[in-house]
């Protein structure tokens, strides 16, 4: 497996098991359906990697297809790769899925993802003040003696 691979596999899991993963997929599957590229690129990326059956590549390489098609740059790539290693009975099937596609209506907003916390600004550096005329300097102050250690 390769990294991206992997990460993607690990992206996608901890999606699922969110609590508003069940939501959020059917949002994507509406949008995906009603013709949102990045809809359509997310379900091919889930059924592809998210639910680990060989039998949703077929669906996985249809939504890269619907995506692709509308000029999904990401979706090209995950075609292609995906198609190099399917059967040519199976992309045949996927492609006429999307010959049939009709989008369902009324686009459907997707949630955009939760944008990562960033650190925060640095704070401006404080400036002091000089001390008031008359008030003891720090360098006119005498230290204190250091009392003998007791051994």
């Amino acid at each position: 497996m390769t990294i991206l691979t992997r990460t993607l596999a690990a992206l996608f899991a901890a999606l699922l098991w969110s609590g508003v993963a069940h939501a959020d997929l059917d949002d994507i599957r509406r949008a995906a359906e009603a013709g949102d590229v990045e809809a359509q690129l997310e379900l091919g990326i889930l059924f592809q990697y998210g639910f680990n059956y060989k039998d949703n590549e077929i669906p996985a390489l249809t939504w890269y297809m619907l995506s692709a098609s509308q000029g999904g740059a990401k979706a090209v790539k995950l075609r292609d790769a995906l198609k190099a290693k399917m059967s040519e009975k199976d992309v045949q099937e996927a492609m006429g899925q999307v010959a049939q596609y009709k989008p369902s209506g009324k686009a459907v907003a997707v949630p955009a993802p939760v944008a990562p916390v960033s650190a925060p600004a640095p704070e401006a550096p404080v400036e002091f003040s000089p001390p008031p005329e008359g008030e003891a300097k720090p360098a006119d102050i005498e230290p204190l003696p250091v009392p003998p250690t007791v051994q």
